[in-house]
């Protein structure tokens, strides 16, 4: 087993793979649960994991991460859940995890791999949930992960694979169920202790008393139509009984890590419960902490989890995990119903959403982490002209992109080009396009009028920013230059890139910002208004803007937007480089702040996997995005390839 409290040999260590293993320790910390009120911080632990980390880093492996949960759905599908199978808050936990994963192999090729281990047969039957209901929760997880390109990075194990038996995948239903009973049992007769004392452990281990509270609060509710009151059953006897299920889910609980460890030793082992205090738990040093709480979902709700709750999604792009009965007593949300008409996630109600007589044929999902898909049912029954295109310009001001999938037509230029003038005036670039940008690699230097090509028109990767940053207006008294960008962009995919390449990636300024504030308290936003931008470029005729302010109000909305330039040397590209810069306020001098580690913090910012919708197209989809609340960029794709989009600017 690894050695998690010393090297053998600090003279062996590796300066570039302790920066490294740090770098990827700090990626997972941005995906941990929010601290409570009682938990210090405890560096102990993190030389713990980091150590885990860097032996893998030195053996350039896949860093291996580990998470029992997602046991079965709440059976309290009255108030707490939508019903026995995975929903939208499933598929934004599992895309959450994703990109943990993703997020890692962003700076450390190996990549990541998060192994969901199933703890539902080690508690089902004390609930009451049938076998067979645990059994088809994680078939359809891994059906999910599958379709949602998630696969690579997260694997699922269940009781038996800790137990060694049926290993592998080598197992159907009526076998899992025919054998529950059994694995229950040989997990026990394996990893049980004898010595295990419930009562104790609450007392002398604050970790497990936070647990045991944590299991009374949801067996209150899970277990109120299993058990529900009557006169043979009181209010005391209720509790009683709960209390006396959650010691056992202790003492199960207690045999199911052990076996977890024995099995995934050299894994980094996440949680979904909040740890206790240091000081609390160093009356059982065996019990110091060796497990790191992260959450399940992008939300403000701490230790949500998906199997107890559902989705909210409200206009303005807002994610909420709450119980059903909260969402249902709710007049401002409706529930939203998938394509089989089983209840996936609920909306806050608005106009924007309607297609009128169409609704009834359109699907709409929440993209993780920003963003909206919307579909008809029947893919190509409805054409691009019966899109509602003000709707969707709405839509985008607050929760872009919106992306449409599988509408008929959409590759018509002269459709394409009407839709965008129901948009708003289009707006060209006087010499360079009237209304249509071909996006697509040239495979050449020049273009076909001998000016050099811009970035855009080759396969390479792009700089994030925001379009028409070199579009300027000259003001007529002073002279001075300033940037006149469109207010969005709407694109069509003529033919997509190969897979995995060629995506285009759209940060939210308004996720930027609450992770900026979250995690960056050294940079407040009211300095970063202060701040501003100055940028050249060779191409464009060759132009620099200075003094651009760094952070404006959104016309519509008036939030906070990044107007920023990533800086993009020459060792980044082969055609002209742009140079770009931060002018710090003196407020943000008096806090330290400098350029540099400014840019860097927002560099970080906009590529994160919880700020960044990554788009990977598909031909025909229409993609409709605000140019103010929204950066982008683009990853390289194959030269030579086929790939080609249409943008219009719209005024």
């Amino acid at each position: 087993m690894t050695n998690t409290y010393a090297f053998d040999n600090m003279a062996e260590v590796d300066e570039a793979l302790v920066k490294k293993a740090s770098a990827i320790l700090k990626v997972i910390y941005k995906y941990r649960l929010n601290k409570s009120e009682s938990e210090t911080s405890d560096s102990h632990d993190m030389l713990k994991f980091f150590v885990l980390i860097y032996d893998q880093v030195r053996a350039n492996q896949t860093i291996k991460m580990c998470l029992p949960a997602f046991p079965f759905k709440s059976p309290n599908d009255k108030c707490k859940v939508l019903g026995r199978l995975p929903d939208m808050a499933e598929q934004f936990a599992l895309a959450h995890l994703n990109g943990l994963c993703a997020s890692i192999e962003d700076i450390y090729p190996p990549g990541a791999e998060l192994t969901i281990i199933s703890d539902g047969l080690v508690y089902n039957d004390l609930l009451g949930v049938p076998d067979k209901h645990v059994w088809a929760y994680g078939q359809a997880l891994r059906e999910l992960a599958v379709e949602k390109g998630f696969s690579n990075n997260i694997k699922f194990s269940r009781l038996q694979d800790l137990l060694h038996i049926f290993p592998g995948n080598d197992l159907d239903e009526i076998t899992y169920v025919s054998n529950a009973t059994e694995f229950r049992r040989a997990l026990l007769n394996t990893f049980g202790r004898p010595d295990f004392d419930a009562s104790v452990e609450i007392c002398c281990n604050e970790d497990t008393c936070m647990t045991y509270r944590g299991y009374i609060k949801f067996l209150e509710t899970d277990l109120k139509h299993v058990y529900p009151l009557s006169s043979d059953r009181s209010k005391s006897k209720f509790k009683k009984g709960t209390e006396y299920i959650a010691k056992n889910m202790l003492m199960r609980g207690d045999a199911f890590a052990r076996a977890v460890r024995e099995r995934f030793p050299n894994h980094l082992r996440l949680s979904i419960h909040q740890k206790g205090s240091v000081a609390a738990n160093t009356k059982n040093k065996a019990q110091t902490n060796t497990k790191l709480p992260i959450s399940l979902l992008p939300n403000t709700s701490p230790g949500t989890t998906p199997w107890h709750c559902c989705l909210g999604l409200k206009a303005d792009g807002t994610i909420l995990s709450l119980p059903r009965n909260q969402f249902e007593a709710d007049p401002d949300f409706e529930l939203i119903l998938d394509a089989n008409g089983n209840g996936s996630y609920f909306r806050e109600k608005s106009s924007l959403f309607s297609w009128g007589d169409l609704s009834p044929q359109v699907w709409c999902e929440p993209l993780y982490p920003c963003g909206l898909l919307i579909r008809p049912f029947t893919p190509n029954s409805i054409p691009i002209t019966s899109i509602p295109i003000l709707h969707i310009r709405a839509l985008a001001e607050h929760n872009a992109p919106i992306c449409l999938r599988s509408f008929a037509k959409t590759i018509s230029r002269e459709l394409f080009i009407q839709k965008a003038k129901e948009m708003g005036p289009i707006l060209g670039w006087p010499g360079r396009f009237e209304d249509i940008l071909y996006v697509k690699d040239t495979s050449t230097d020049v273009d076909e009028n001998g000016d050099p090509v811009i970035a855009s028109q080759s396969a390479e990767k792009m700089a994030f920013h925001y379009d028409g940053i070199f579009r300027t207006t000259r003001d007529p008294e002073t002279g001075k230059l300033s940037s006149l960008p469109p207010r969005f962009q709407i694109f069509v995919a003529v033919t997509p890139s190969p897979s995995n390449t060629g995506l285009t990636l759209f940060a939210a300024s308004r996720l930027l910002f609450r992770y900026l504030q979250e995690n960056h308290k050294n940079i407040p936003l009211e300095v970063l208004k202060e701040c501003t931008m100055s940028v050249t470029s060779p191409v464009f005729g060759g132009v620099t803007l200075t003094g651009l302010p760094l952070v404006v109000d959104h016309p519509t909305t008036t939030l906070p937007c990044l107007r920023y330039h990533e800086h993009w040397p020459q060792s980044k590209t082969k055609f002209a480089p742009s140079d770009s810069w931060l002018e710090i306020s003196s407020k943000g001098e008096t806090l330290g702040l400098t350029d540099e580690f400014v840019r860097g913090v927002l560099d970080e910012l906009l590529y994160d996997r919880r700020v960044c919708y990554r788009h990977a197209w598909n031909k025909g989809d229409v993609v409709v995005s605000d140019d103010w609340a929204m950066m982008h960029t683009r990853t390289e794709f194959v030269s030579g390839s086929n790939r080609e989009l249409w943008r219009i600017h719209i005024k």
